[in-house]
Order: C-alpha cells, then structure tokens, then sequence
C-alpha cells in the first residue's frame, strides 16, 4: 500500500459535524495525517443518538472521519493552547468550521499562529465566509441550499421545493475547503509563506449554479423548477416505463435522437420537422412529450434498457442506494469499501480520486483522544509523566 500523495502534509483538524470533516477526510484518503483535534467531549456527532448507530456512536461519524487520529484538548484553557500552539510549529494546515469570530476568541485566528509559522495555511469552511452582512448568522446545510438559488430548482411545480438530501450544502463547504487549501499548500512551496483560505457554504452553492446563472441574466428568465428533467433540453428527463421509472438523455448530438427514435420504434418523429433539432423539440414539448412518455410506457424499464444499450442511446434506471453501491461499476471502481471496527466490518462511500495506480487505505474513525499520548510523544517529546499532568489537569483527554 503506497503513503498517498500528500504523504508528509500535517492537517490540525478543528472541525465537527459534516462540512469540515468531509473536507479534511478526502485529504486524509490521499494521505495527509489528520490530526482531529476535538474538545472535551468530542465532536458532537458522535454521541448523537438518532439514526444508525456504529461503535456506541452515530454513523455519520464514521461517514465523514475515517484515516484520522483524535487528540482530545481543551483549548479554552491556557495549558491546551500551549499544547496547540506547539503542534502548530510543525504542522501545514490549520482546518476549522467555526462561525467568524470563535477562532480569535480561541486565539488560534491565522494572525496569531502565523507569527508562531510563517508558513502555516489557515482554512475556514463557515456557513456565510468572513464578511458580508451575513457573516455571523447561523447556517446548515438546508438552509444555505434554499438561500443559495439550487432549491428554486429542484423538486415539481406540484409538490414544491425539494433539498438535496446528501448534504450537499455542507460536502460541497468541505470540498471547495480542500481545493482552496491544496491551492495555497501549492502558493507556499513557492514563496513560504501559508495564507488564510476563506470558504463559505452560501458561496458554493451560488458557484455551482454554473449555468442558470448565465441562463437568468441572459434572458431574464428565472428557471421554474426542473423536476426530473430539463426545461432546455428534450429528451432529457424521467419517464414512466410500464414498470419502474427510466431517465433518457438522448441530447447532445443529433445522432442520439435519431438512434432513440428508431430504437422506441417511431422513426418518423426524428424526420419531423418540428423536432428536427433540440431547440425545436423544446418549442413543440406539449406535443412530443405526451407521444414518447405514451411508447416508453408499453414496455418494462428492463426491456428498454436492453433495447437502449444496444441502440447506444443514453438511458438509465433510477437506482436506489442499495443499487448503486451494489452496482458493478461500483465494485470496479471500489467506491463502498469496507472498514473493519473492532471485529465487525461497516461500509462506507469511497474516495473518487484516484491517483495512479495507489489503493486509498481506509482506516476506521478515530476512538475519541485515542491517538492523543502518541501524537503528544511523537511530535512534542513529552514524556509519560507530563501527558499524565495534562491528563489530570483536564488539559487533554
């Protein structure tokens, strides 16, 4: 098994719940020691009862801080911060989740442990970033994906508005936290000296509108919401099939329509002017839409995903979870490795960068403070009796 390419790259991870979490376990994955550095009582999540529970702890837990190691410290006291001041000598990244304000009344704001390493890369991942009249409110995952234009988007004009239900608001806060910091890790190796890299969630979700974004300011048009499919292109949504549901993709190039024309066995609506192009289906949706959703629903999903593989059309079942980290483009990929806890083996969504031909290692989530007298010995030099010292003065855990 290879170190992973950000082998040597020391991560001070302050952050709990998803955001940060997510963020420092991909970098984790390809390498880097994360050091979660968590308060008296660890991260929140770990002790939340509701939902599945793994360990004595909840799932999510271990969905989002695998290949870490857990340092219990009290940075409220004068004697932890010492301790996290000398972890900051020899470390690359400081990575929190806090709202604007927590890290200068911790005293562990990127000013501060700059002077204590110049080269030193600070990341904030917040709900609304350092600025703005925003700043300070408290924001979760749904709440920046309604502010943040995506929810407008999903769901149906008959049922409403729907989140996406992945934590995308936080994933996205923690992924667009890693990219950032990776980019000022490279900036150093320039010049040598680290910077504050400053991620808010609201802003990811505004970035990944992409194209609505262009769309709304060029014609000044709001989208209405998408449904299962795509208000600027056909066929390119969901359709009943005589059992369970098919989406069809066949825009792009022309050669897609024609193929699922002849494939669904009405080649005479690809030689119809009317839908001679995607704009022009578009144009005519109220009357091709009820002709194709009236032929995909004589047969089965199974029959027209045959019927589509063959013809090269792009189709494809709407999997539920279990399908898809069963399916075999999963497996291929090992996209849901299995960790081994303690004798009793979970599973847990897999890394998608892949680098070469390393193997990502996997390693179970840290036992709360586990890890914390050999980081202290091992980075530090402290001896037994001093880590007993800040044990029982309540300094670590």
């Amino acid at each position: 098994m290879t170190q992973g390419v950000l082998h040597g790259i020391t991560i001070l991870d302050l952050s709990m719940f998803i955001a940060g979490p997510f963020g420092t376990m991909l970098l984790a994955d390809l390498g880097a020691e994360v050091i979660k550095i968590e308060p008296p009582g660890g991260d929140p999540v770990r002790s939340n009862k509701i939902g599945a529970q793994v360990r004595g702890e909840n799932a999510q837990f271990h969905s989002y801080n695998r290949n870490k190691k857990s340092l219990v410290l009290d940075l409220k006291s004068a004697a932890g911060l010492a301790v996290f001041d000398e972890l900051v000598e020899s470390a690359d990244v400081v990575f929190d989740n806090f709202r604007p304000g927590v890290l200068e009344r911790l005293k562990v704001d990127h000013a501060r442990l700059a002077k204590i390493n110049p080269a030193i890369v600070s990341c904030s991942v917040s709900a609304f970033g350092q600025d703005g009249p925003w700043a300070k409110r408290a924001g979760y995952d749904l709440t920046v994906q309604a502010l943040g234009g995506g929810m407008s988007l999903t769901g149906h004009d008959s049922s409403g508005p729907a989140h996406i239900p992945f934590h995308l608001g936080d994933t996205a806060g923690g992924l667009f936290g890693a990219l950032g910091l990776l980019a000022a890790l490279a900036e150093r190796h320039r010049t040598g000296k680290g910077r504050r890299v400053d991620v808010a969630m609201f802003d990811t979700q505004v970035a990944l509108l992409g194209d609505e974004i262009t769309n709304y300011f060029a014609t000044g048009v709001p989208s209405p919401p998408h449904g299962a499919g795509h208000p600027n292109f056909f066929p390119y949504q969901a359709f009943a099939t005589a059992d369970e549901a098919i989406v069809i993709a066949a825009v792009g190039v022309e050669k897609y329509w024609v193929a699922f024309c002849t494939a669904i066995g009405r080649p005479e609506l690809a030689a119809d002017a009317r839908f001679s192009s995607n704009a022009s289906r578009v144009a005519h949706r109220d009357v091709l839409e009820p002709l194709v959703a009236d032929t995909l629903s004589r047969k089965t999903r199974a029959e027209w995903l045959e019927i589509f593989a063959d013809a090269d059309v792009p189709a494809a079942p709407i999997q539920s979870v279990a399908e898809a980290a069963a399916s075999p483009q999963t497996v291929a990929r090992r996209m849901v490795p299995k960790i081994d806890l303690d004798g009793t083996t979970i599973a847990v969504a897999g890394n998608p960068i892949k680098v070469g031909d390393d193997e990502t290692a996997y390693a179970a989530a840290p036992v709360l403070g586990a890890d914390g007298p050999a980081i202290l010995r091992a980075r530090l030099g402290y001896d037994d009796a001093k880590i007993a010292a800040l044990r029982a003065d309540g300094v670590i855990g």
